[in-house]
């Protein structure tokens, strides 16, 4: 094999690699921040106990706090909570797009905060006091 073939063949490989490396960190990270949107799955756990002005959510096992724009008491009386963007069901984004629907009326979500799963945990022992 020829050297100039054999540079090319290393700089390919150095190239997937990096790739490689660059799609599996972007894998592990947080699916939303401040701005994005969450679609929800069939596997989801909301802890709203003592809920006021957020509620914790699970989604598969992605982690979550939900921040309200203003009080949200009602959620954690609710027999049913659904939250919607735009009038679907199915997503939770921030910035007042997203509403948290409850037995006795509505909360507008202010943002999504991810959180790692131990954060979650520890919180919802905390409100379940």
């Amino acid at each position: 094999m020829n050297t100039p073939r054999l540079h090319a063949l290393i700089a390919a490989a150095a190239l997937s690699a990096g790739a490689l490396s660059a799609t599996a960190t972007a894998a592990d990270a947080p699916a939303a921040s401040a701005g994005d949107c969450v679609q929800l799955g069939n596997d989801q756990q909301l802890v709203r106990a003592n809920a006021s002005r957020d509620v914790l959510l699970r989604n598969g096992s992605e982690h979550y706090r939900v921040h309200f724009q203003e009080d949200c008491s009602k959620a954690a009386y609710s027999r049913k909570l659904t939250f919607s963007t735009d009038g679907q069901p199915g997503q939770v984004c921030g910035s007042g797009r997203t509403q948290l629907q409850t037995d006795r009326g509505q909360c507008t979500v202010a943002r999504v905060e991810a959180i790692d799963a131990d954060t979650f945990k520890r919180k919802a022992r905390q409100r379940s006091r």
